[in-house]
Parts: C-alpha cells; sequence; structure tokens
C-alpha cells in the first residue's frame, strides 16, 4: 500500500514537470503497469509435475512433503514481494515512457521535406481527413458501382468499357520539324561527308532518312483501343497466378488530383520485374489516370510481343548507344532528347526505369539519370512549366521472372526471343506468386526540387567563389556534344540518388522477405517453427514500431507458413521429426513432433533465397555498418580475455565514426546509406546514438571532482562559440562507449554484424583475386569464374561461412 501511495505522488510529480494530461498520463501507467504484470507472471510462477509420480509415500514421508511444499510456497510468496517492489521502484526512478501504441501506418511516403517542403503540403491536405487503409485493398477484386444484369454478369468488360477515353496525340512530324534536331542532323551530314567523301546533300539526304527511321521505330502508337483490350486481358489471365494486387486507396487519389493539375506525372519505380510497367500502367487505368509513355528496352522489340508494347504506350530505347563508324551517335541522342521532350510538351505522362535495368540481388541498384536528365532540360529550357515526379516501389512475395542465379555466377544474360517469351508466360501461369504490394510515394514538384539543389550550389559556389550554376542543353548528355557542365551533372545525379532512395525507403516488406532474411542472418544451420515464429514476432514488432511498409498481416505462424510454401521447397526444406523424452520419475517415455526447417545450402539457392532477403538489409543496414566498425575497432580487445574478465571494453566514438564512414565509402556502389541532403556523417552519430539506447554499447560517464568542474565551468567562460563545428567535433572525439557483454546484447551484435558478412566476403576474396593479374592477363569472364570457385571453395572449407 505505502508502494502504490508513493507511485501515485511520483505520477502526479510526472504530470506536473512533464505537462502531461491526465488521460496520456493513464496511458502511460497501464502501459508500464502491464508490463510489470508480465514480468511478475513469468518470474513468479510455481514450477509444478506434469504428472502424478507412482512413488507410495509413508505417514512421516506425507508430512515431510506437506511442509516442504509449505515452505516453498513461503518463499515464492517473499520473492514475488521483492521483485514488486524492486519494480514499483524503478518505476519511479526512471524517465516515464510513452506507451507503446501501434501505430497506424502512412498513407503514402512523404516527400523529402528538406528539398521540397512546399510538396508535402500539396495534394494532401484533402486526404488526411480520408478513412487510412494501410494494408490497402485488392485491384483485382474492384466491383463496379453500378448494380445492372450486364455489370454482374461481365463485370470486367462492363468496367473495361466504362474506361475513360484519353487522348494520346503523335509528334511524329513535330520531333522532325524540331529546329534543334535539324542542326543536329546538319552536323551529323557534314561529320558523315567529311568521313565519307561524298557529296553534302547526298550526305544530308541519307541522314535525314536515318532520323526519320529512328523515331518510327522508336515512337510509341499509344491507342484507347488496345489499352481496353489489354487491361481485359489482365483482370482475366493475372488471377491465374497471383492471389492479389493490393495497394492504398488514398495513394491513388492523390496520383488523380495531381494528373487534374495538367502537369505531366513522371513515374520513376524500382525496377524488379518485366511485370513492374505492366503493373503501374494497369493500376493508372482502372483509376482514371492518362496511362504513361514507357520507355523500354529494345531487347523486348521482338515479333509481335514488341509491336503489342509499342501500341500500349512504350518507345524503345538503346540499351546502349553503340557508335557510328569510331563516332558517337549523336543524331540518335538528338532524336530520342527531342522525341522526350515533345511528348512531355504534349502532356503526355512519361514512365522511365531510374536503375535503368532489373536489380539481380534483390537491393536497389546505382542509379542511371540519362532519361531523367532529358526531363529536366525540358523544365530548365522552358519546354515545360513543371512536372510531377513519383518514386514508386512494387515487391512480390515470388518474383515472376524467375531468378537471376545465371547470371549471379558470372554467365551471360540471355536475350529474350519470341519463343523464350511464349514459355516464360505459360510457366508463369501455371505458377503461383502470392501478392503484389505497389507503393506510390508523394508526387513532388520538379521545379521545386531543381531550385532546391540549385541554391545548395549556389551556397558552395560563393564559398570556393566558382560562380553560379549556369544552363547548358548538353548535360550527360543524349544531346549534341560532350561537354559537361559539372554543377547540372551533379543535380540531375543528387535527384535520382533521391528518387532511388526514397523508393527503396517505401519498399513494401513481404513475408517471403522476412522469412528468407531470418533463414540466411539467423537459422542458417535450421531451426524449429516455433524458434522461427518468435524471432519472427521480433522483426515484426520492431518494423511496426518504426512504421515500416509492411505488406502482411494476421497469426504469425500462418504468415510464415504461407512464406514457405510460396517460397517452396527448392529453397526451404521443412521435415517433420519426432523427439522422444523420458518423463522424469518414471520409465515411460513421450514423444514429441516438430518441424524443422532450414535453407537449402547450396550455392544457387543460396542466391536465390538472398535475393528475398535482400530486401530486408535495407532496413538495417547502418546499425549492420556500425556493428561491423564496432568489431573491426574492438578485434584487440575481444580477443582479450583480461579485458573480457575485467568486462571493460572501450571505444572511442571518433574511432568508430571513422571506421564507419571507411565502410560505408567501400560500399558505396552496393547502397545509398542517406539522402543527398543529409550528411552521412551526421547519419553514422545518429545509428551510433540508436545502438547505445538499445544498450548494444553505453556512454561512458566523466567523473570529475569539484576543483575540475570548477575549472571547466571557468574555461567555458573564454571559449569562442563562434566555432560551432570544431566544438562539435571536439566533444565527439571525448564521447568513449563501453561494450555491453551481455548475452542478449552479444546475441544482436552477432545477428547486426551476420548481415554484411556475405558482402564483406565477397570483398575480401574478390580483393585478394586481383594480385592474380600481376604478369598476367585474364579477362573479366576469367577472373569472375576464378573468384566465384575460391569462395566456393572456401565456403566449403569452412574458412568462410556466409558466401553468396
Amino acid at each position: 500500500m505505502e508502494c502504490l501511495i508513493e507511485l501515485f505522488l511520483f505520477c502526479g510529480v510526472v504530470c506536473y514537470f512533464f505537462n502531461l494530461r491526465p488521460n496520456k498520463m493513464v496511458d502511460v501507467l497501464s502501459t508500464r503497469l502491464q508490463e510489470i504484470y508480465a514480468k511478475w507472471e513469468t518470474k513468479t510462477q510455481v514450477t509444478r509435475n506434469a504428472e502424478p509420480t507412482s512413488t507410495r509415500f509413508s505417514l512421516d514421508g506425507l508430512r515431510r512433503a506437506g511442509l516442504q511444499l509449505q515452505r516453498k510456497k513461503i518463499q515464492d510468496r517473499e520473492q514475488s514481494r521483492k521483485i514488486r517492489e524492486s519494480s514499483l521502484y524503478s518505476i519511479k526512478e526512471t524517465e516515464p515512457l510513452m506507451p507503446l501504441i501501434k501505430h497506424k501506418s502512412s498513407f503514402l511516403h512523404y516527400c523529402c521535406n528538406t528539398c521540397v517542403p512546399a510538396s508535402k503540403d500539396t495534394l494532401v491536405k484533402s486526404m488526411l481527413k480520408q478513412q487510412q487503409q494501410p494494408y490497402g485493398v485488392n485491384v483485382l477484386t474492384q466491383k463496379p458501382n453500378s448494380r445492372t444484369f450486364f455489370s454482374k454478369i461481365f463485370t470486367h468488360l462492363y468496367l473495361v468499357l466504362s474506361f475513360k477515353n484519353h487522348d494520346y496525340p503523335r509528334v511524329t512530324e513535330t520531333v522532325l520539324n524540331d529546329e534543334k534536331l535539324k542542326e543536329a542532323i546538319k552536323l551529323t551530314a557534314l561529320e558523315t561527308a567529311n568521313h565519307e567523301g561524298c557529296n553534302e546533300e547526298k550526305a544530308f539526304a541519307k541522314t535525314k532518312a536515318r532520323a526519320r527511321s529512328i523515331l518510327l521505330q522508336m515512337e510509341s502508337t499509344c491507342s484507347n483501343a488496345f489499352i481496353k483490350v489489354a487491361t481485359w486481358m489482365m483482370y482475366k489471365l493475372l488471377p491465374c497466378f497471383i492471389q492479389s494486387i493490393v495497394v492504398i486507396p488514398s495513394q491513388l487519389e492523390i496520383l488523380k488530383q495531381a494528373s487534374n493539375t495538367g502537369l505531366p506525372l513522371v513515374m520513376l519505380p524500382l525496377h524488379r520485374s518485366h511485370l513492374d510497367y505492366i503493373m503501374v500502367d494497369f493500376q493508372m487505368i482502372v483509376n482514371g489516370i492518362r496511362g504513361p509513355l514507357i520507355a523500354a528496352g529494345d531487347n523486348l522489340r521482338m515479333p509481335f510481343f514488341g509491336w503489342l508494347l509499342k501500341n500500349l504506350g512504350a518507345f524503345y530505347i538503346k540499351r546502349r548507344i553503340d557508335p557510328v563508324t569510331g563516332r558517337k551517335d549523336f543524331l540518335y541522342r538528338a532524336t530520342l532528347q527531342t522525341y522526350i521532350m515533345e511528348n512531355l510538351r504534349a502532356g503526355h505522362n512519361m514512365e522511365c526505369f531510374i536503375e535503368g535495368g532489373r536489380t539481380r540481388t534483390g537491393k536497389p541498384c546505382m542509379p542511371k539519370s540519362g532519361i531523367l536528365s532529358v526531363i529536366v532540360d525540358a523544365y530548365m529550357d522552358g519546354t515545360i512549366e513543371d512536372a510531377f515526379l513519383v518514386p514508386v516501389a512494387i515487391n512480390y512475395e515470388r518474383l515472376v521472372d524467375g531468378n537471376f542465379v545465371r547470371e549471379q555466377l558470372g554467365q551471360p544474360k540471355k536475350m529474350e526471343t519470341f519463343t523464350s517469351t511464349i514459355k516464360a508466360i505459360w510457366s508463369t501461369l501455371r505458377g503461383r506468386y502470392g501478392i503484389v504490394k505497389i507503393d506510390f510515394c508523394q508526387p513532388f514538384s520538379l521545379r521545386e526540387m531543381v531550385k532546391a539543389f540549385q541554391a545548395q550550389q549556389n551556397k558552395l559556389a560563393l564559398k570556393t567563389s566558382e560562380g553560379y550554376l549556369k544552363y547548358t542543353m548538353s548535360n550527360s548528355s543524349l544531346y549534341g556534344t560532350d561537354v559537361v557542365v559539372e554543377e547540372h551533372r551533379q543535380m540531375v545525379d543528387s535527384i535520382a540518388r533521391h528518387i532511388v532512395y526514397d523508393s527503396s525507403t517505401s519498399m513494401p516488406i513481404m513475408s517471403t522477405n522476412v522469412v528468407a532474411f531470418l533463414l540466411l542472418n539467423k537459422f542458417r544451420d535450421g531451426c524449429t517453427l516455433d524458434k522461427l515464429v518468435e524471432a519472427f514476432d521480433s522483426i515484426r514488432q520492431e518494423l511496426e514500431f518504426s512504421e515500416k511498409n509492411i505488406a502482411f498481416c494476421g497469426e504469425s505462424v500462418d504468415i510464415i507458413n504461407h512464406a514457405l510454401d510460396i517460397l517452396g521447397p527448392g529453397l526451404v526444406m521443412q521435415q517433420r521429426q519426432e523427439i522422444t523424452e523420458a518423463i522424469e520419475g518414471n520409465q515411460s517415455y513421450k514423444s514429441n513432433v516438430i518441424i524443422a526447417i532450414r535453407p537449402i545450402s547450396i550455392l544457387p539457392n543460396v542466391i536465390e533465397l538472398s535475393y528475398y532477403s535482400n530486401t530486408m538489409l535495407l532496413y538495417y543496414i547502418m546499425d549492420s555498418i556500425v556493428v561491423t566498425a564496432l568489431y573491426a575497432e574492438l578485434q584487440s580487445q575481444i580477443n582479450d580475455p583480461i579485458a573480457i574478465a575485467e568486462n571493460n571494453i572501450t571505444v572511442l566514438q571518433n574511432s568508430l565514426l571513422e571506421r564507419a564512414l571507411k565502410l560505408c565509402d567501400i560500399l558505396r556502389y552496393e547502397f545509398i546509406f542517406c539522402k543527398p541532403c543529409q550528411e552521412l556523417r551526421d547519419v553514422v552519430l545518429e545509428t551510433i546514438q540508436n545502438i547505445s539506447h538499445k544498450g548494444i554499447i553505453t556512454q561512458k560517464e566523466e567523473v570529475y571532482l569539484e576543483n575540475e568542474l570548477w575549472s571547466k565551468r571557468y574555461a567555458q567562460n573564454f571559449d569562442d562559440s563562434s566555432d560551432e563545428e570544431y566544438s562539435r567535433e571536439r566533444e565527439i572525439r571525448k564521447i568513449e562507449y563501453k561494450l555491453s557483454l551481455r548475452p542478449e546484447h552479444s546475441n544482436r551484435m552477432e545477428f547486426l554484424h551476420t548481415m554484411l558478412r556475405p558482402l564483406i566476403d565477397t570483398y575480401t576474396c574478390s580483393a585478394f583475386n586481383l594480385r592474380k593479374l600481376v604478369d598476367r592477363s585474364l579477362n573479366e569472364q576469367e577472373l569472375i569464374q576464378e573468384v566465384l570457385n575460391e569462395i566456393k571453395t572456401k565456403v566449403d572449407g569452412g574458412i568462410i561461412s556466409y558466401g553468396k
């Protein structure tokens, strides 16, 4: 009773100092008391025999057993009382925590508040009052609003016929009559005449004919009729192999509002599958938004399918712009750039894959900003007033395209053909690929983004006296010349990296991603279903508390069984095992049946499984970077038994920071660690502090005598406060952390360290294999094969544990 009175007095003091409302304080108390109650239940429960023994006791024996049981109850009550008192004391002495209430997922990924603050408040104000649906809805089960007999019997046909018709103007003649393209034709004709020694008029006619041929092969012939027929076919075919296509309605509503402004939408998805452009186009069409023109690789320009995609909005570009007789193909570049700019001027929406090709690893690729540079040019030279850029993230429970194991093993990519496409479609229709989740990030203004990066560059230019950013038509450059303004190239690259970062942070997390991640990084040697459910619950709570984009719901055991079914026996092995245990105090035995789960450890299977696992790696990468740096910095102390015995393993924050930054530099082509408007140093420092809050490392308190404290206060009066950066750096150098040796913290460290080990081992083996190039020559294919062979040998020999 006395403890409860003290508790309520403490609550009153907390309400007064922290200005908490009574109802909020009730939430805090309720949460903390529930936690303490859970601890009482787990720590004070009395273990009893599950089975009665068959031993017969005498009267004295029964009396002794009764007294022993009574003493045990008294001890248990005393222990429970001590636990309650210590728990209530800890409530009074610790800082009050906010109740751990599950947050609702945001209805969309907001754009950057630093670069485009105005765009963040645009279009969303009217959406905030709408009911949020964090898990989204299945588009394949969409029903028409009408309840007529025709709409009930022919649902999909009724939906398709009710689609709004949009205008898709052709810009062929406009492109050919463009003054910039005409100038490029003249320059190319003169160069051709000088190089081949032919007549200028003949060279001009030949060059103009080639420009028309390039344009006709490139251009899209999109039409409403083809779109409606294809959409009806998608309604019929997609349910054959996809369980559901999940989108959040409020995201589509904000796209509609952006489309209604009259500005072009530029859809910028991360590229995982050939279904990506079908999925984005399908969502826009069924929601009344004009379908985009899609930049497609010319490898898809095959018989029938190439013609079909062209009529659905695809325009074909070369994956590599090959040189013409030893010179760069300026004519192709000029034609492509003019075609894109004229389509933007005509009001077309555009779609291009910022990574260039599909990711082979499951991680986002570094951006290729060629098409984006043209769109930026279209704004900067006044072709368009503005445009909305829309990062898009699409994820699949199982990849429809199969896997990229051949290419990961160093073999060349097989080009798509008509026959291979037919086989792939037939195989896909017979498969089962689970759920597809599409996440549209908040659209943001291209004009605002460009001005934000220009302002940043102007500040740097003022410091270095290099002047302001000046616009030139040639940036990276598809058009004209190779003269590149470095500031402009950096600006386009920064925008591209920002888009990839935004898309990757909003990437939906599928159940297969979490299961593959746990099996590869925590249970590589196998585990029981109960252990997997326990680890799955732990990660699920972390993701939900961090408001990550989770694409699954329900009981964890059901989710795991679904994920294992989708991954299939080729990647994960499940075995039912019977375990016999002796019953204590009896001669009998009982049998328990458990399910043992382990990943298939053959290299190709591990590569495919890591594709799904790498989606989760993005959410832990900074923690893993810092912990890996911590291992490297403390290697000598961790192996020192004296330091471990004294529990005195320490590290300076500045040393840990420098190690982590070096590791980030090594892996800068694997991950985008932060937004371009952020400082990587600040992100690493924030990660170190987060790890400290989790208890893996704890900041050491400096102990000063009274005269030392007086000296420090006196010295502050003479400190030059104008040099804030120097003062901050000096404070960082002083901070020292102590490593926790508690088992739960050590296990967490090892778990985070394991995530990067495959990548670090691969880099290490590759670096050592570069020595083989001394005094000998190897082509790329041979070198890759030697690296793979050495990794396989080391994995088989147990030298490295996590080869990929």
